[in-house]
């Protein structure tokens, strides 16, 4: 939007000088009204001097110099309403001096000077200072006149007579100003209101595109979410099942190695998503109970490789109190903000250390203030690049050789994700000798903790007890699939449509479903609705896994999360899978 409206301004520069159009009309009459009392000074100044009306000509010279200063002012910037009580004034000390100089015949003229000052003040200034200044030049007049007329006080400078050629030209003078005033007025008006009226309708066309464009994006991410996790999926799955099979040191070594490296496309992926997830509006935060502590650290156990690699020594200081503190909240979005910003500082630094350090302290007696912060002894961050440090994609461009590559997400992420926690990111950078990165926010203290597990390895999980039905349409991850739920000896049929998986519920019984979301013939929405929809109320209260790569906050959106007893990203560990597994054989017993 702020591109739209760059765009505009360049296109409309006049229009777009002032606030708003109103000021640029008054800004313009104000102009023209000095200019043309200059004129008229010059031509009353060599009337008077071909006259030879020496005291006249020097009257005429000073309000037409207090004129030209005026006219000056704006030129130079002067703020127009300032320049405008200056030229008001000028004019109420022209209708005194008009009052106090000529015998008669000087009213016609001084009333002309007073409906300038009533068109111009209204025009110029607005309706207050305009009736406000029209005001005082009446009261001017009229206080000069009943001086005269009932208390016999003259006010005289020097009694002029009035001289025709001089009057006329004033008469004259002002009365076509007057009618230009006005004429100049409503035409730039009309004008304005023309202009205005192509930018609304040009910002509603643009507006409208940009809505589509980011609709378009929106889309755009949701389907590449799924056609690039898909094959990921596949990868990693099979990462797995070669890990499982061989135990060599040397292969798995390099296995290792390949797994690192399809993680890091998994978790740039994420950040895209999320990060679309988050300004869509989409993201909501988890309540679940969980130990901040124990989060950082797996986190920092998981990044140690990656700083040992680089020569990097990485601490955690923890309080040991924090280890026995559960809170209320969600544990997988303290993971990203703290995985973002401990992969930065290793990525940004090239010698010396990180330090990570986590501390709380009580607030209230059931909420927990976390206190987060991440020190490195990298590059730093340029001071002209301060002010866009969280704005997604861009990067710290270091002036060196080597260039950091990345997607430029980590920090934006990171920022929104502490901003709906209601915390604040925040960071001090001195360039060459290191930044840190920190935040703090609230956490409810969990009233019902809950013992942690260890998650058992692929090689400790046992077998199952389960009927399993499997609706995937890929067939490397269908051959994955195959794979695992065979060494956990699980019974399991797998189709590869959504219309083949209702079939095959209606001739046999099943314990749960592994359901796929995009997949030809019928989709894994459709397919579930029609399960739901059964007659058999046992077939249709079936367990339903959305075992997808479809965004959970997609799905949750449209209002489709419901269908569905529970949801499994891909790729996932197999772990999480034999898990959820387990506990729905439990319940079948």
């Amino acid at each position: 939007m702020q591109e739209i409206l760059r765009t505009l301004k360049v296109k409309y520069p006049a229009y777009w000088q002032d606030t708003q159009a109103v000021s640029h009309i008054r800004k313009k009459t104000l102009r023209f009204l000095l200019f043309a009392y200059c004129i008229m000074g010059v031509l009353l100044a060599m009337l008077h001097l071909a006259q030879h009306k020496n005291f006249l000509l020097w009257r005429v010279l000073f309000f037409t110099t207090l004129t030209w200063v005026g006219y000056q002012m704006l030129c130079r910037g002067v703020h127009f309403k300032r320049v405008g009580h200056y030229v008001m004034i000028c004019l109420c000390l022209i209708v005194l001096s008009t009052a106090v100089l000529y015998q008669n015949g000087h009213y016609l003229v001084t009333l002309q000077f007073i409906f300038v000052i009533l068109s111009a003040g209204f025009y110029i200034l607005g309706p207050r200072w305009g009736l406000f200044y029209s005001l005082v030049s009446v009261l001017l007049v009229a206080c000069v006149f009943v001086l005269n007329q009932y208390f016999d006080i003259e006010i005289r400078i020097k009694a002029s007579a009035v001289d025709t050629y001089a009057l006329a030209f004033a008469l004259i003078y002002n009365y076509l100003m007057l009618i230009y005033i006005h004429y100049f007025y409503f035409k730039e008006s009309e004008l304005a209101s023309a202009k205005e009226a192509t930018l609304l309708s040009e910002l509603k066309i643009a507006a409208t595109k940009s809505q589509d464009l980011a609709e378009y994006k929106t889309n755009f991410l949701i389907t590449m979410s799924h056609e690039i996790r898909t094959p990921l999926h596949a990868i990693i799955g099979g990462l797995e099942l070669l890990s499982y099979e061989n135990s060599k040191t040397d292969q798995a070594k390099n296995l290792e190695n390949v797994r690192f490296s399809a993680d890091i496309l998994n978790s740039i992926i994420n950040d895209i998503l999320n990060l679309n997830a988050i300004e869509g509006n989409q993201t909501k935060l988890n309540k679940v109970a969980f130990r901040p502590a124990v989060i950082i650290n797996d986190i920092c156990k998981a990044l140690q490789a990656a700083a040992r690699n680089k020569g990097l020594t990485m601490r955690l200081n923890a309080s040991p109190e924090l280890d026995a503190l559960w809170v209320d909240g969600d544990p997988e979005r303290l993971a990203q903000i703290a995985m973002n910003l401990i992969s930065n500082a290793i990525k940004y630094t090239e010698h010396g250390s990180i330090e990570v350090t986590l501390d709380a302290r009580r607030i209230a007696d059931d909420q927990l203030q976390i206190f987060f912060n991440v020190t490195d002894t990298g590059i730093g961050i340029p001071p002209e690049v301060f002010p866009y440090i969280f704005e997604p994609f861009k990067l710290v461009n270091t002036g060196m050789k080597k260039q950091y590559h990345g997607t430029g997400l980590g920090l934006s992420l990171a920022q929104r994700l502490v901003d709906l926690h209601g915390g604040k990111l925040d960071f001090t950078s001195q360039e060459g000798v290191g930044t840190s990165f920190f935040f703090d926010f609230p956490y409810p203290l969990s009233q019902e903790p809950v013992l942690s597990e260890k998650p058992a390895s692929n090689k400790d999980l046992g077998p199952l007890d389960i009927n399993v039905l499997v609706a995937e349409d890929n067939n490397m991850n269908a051959m994955i699939l195959k794979k695992f739920l065979e060494k956990w000896d699980v019974k399991f049929d797998i189709v590869q449509n959504g219309r083949a998986a209702v079939e095959s519920m209606l001739v046999k019984n099943y314990q749960v479903i592994l359901m796929d979301i995009n997949m030809p013939v019928m989709d894994g929405i459709q397919a579930s609705q029609q399960i739901r929809a059964l007659e058999d109320v046992e077939k249709a209260k079936i367990p339903i896994i959305a075992l997808t790569a479809t965004s959970k906050e997609s799905l949750e959106s449209s209002g489709m999360l419901a269908l569905f007893d529970d949801w499994i990203a891909k790729p996932f560990h197999p772990q999480m899978l034999h898990a959820k597994l387990a506990g729905l054989s439990l319940i079948n017993r």
